[in-house]
């Protein structure tokens, strides 16, 4: 008795932490360890749709400036993409977009959620 004693100050003085196993949860899945810095740490901020339906419609007139062909394109969560982008209308609570473009038929117009666009390139 006296050794876990002393295992588990030993285990406190250098600051790590003991998990007890009993037989009942021996196979039991261990949770990845916790680090206080390095790449596993993961952070979140929230950010309203409207919010970030207004820095993409920022980033698409940026873009459209640098390359006045309308050569500009979205990148949308289901790997689609849109090309040749000519207009970009927020619709009015922001949630929406709706993106104007030239296809082989002509112009077309397509209806996005701002959280399925991933990136716009050109």
């Amino acid at each position: 008795m006296w050794k876990w004693v002393y295992f588990l100050v030993t285990i406190a003085t250098l600051g790590l932490s003991a998990q007890m196993i009993t037989p009942s949860d021996a196979n039991a899945p261990t949770p990845p360890p916790h680090h206080a810095a390095g790449p596993f740490i993961t952070t979140y901020m929230m950010i309203s749709p409207s919010a970030r339906a207004l820095d993409f419609q920022e980033a698409f007139e940026q873009l459209r400036k640098e390359k006045s062909a309308g050569k500009v394109y979205f990148e949308l969560a289901d790997g689609t993409i849109i090309s040749n982008v000519i207009d970009m209308t927020m619709m009015s609570n922001s949630t929406l977009v709706m993106l104007r473009f030239n296809s082989n038929q002509g112009i077309r117009f397509q209806v996005v959620k701002v959280e399925d666009i991933l990136n716009l390139r050109y």
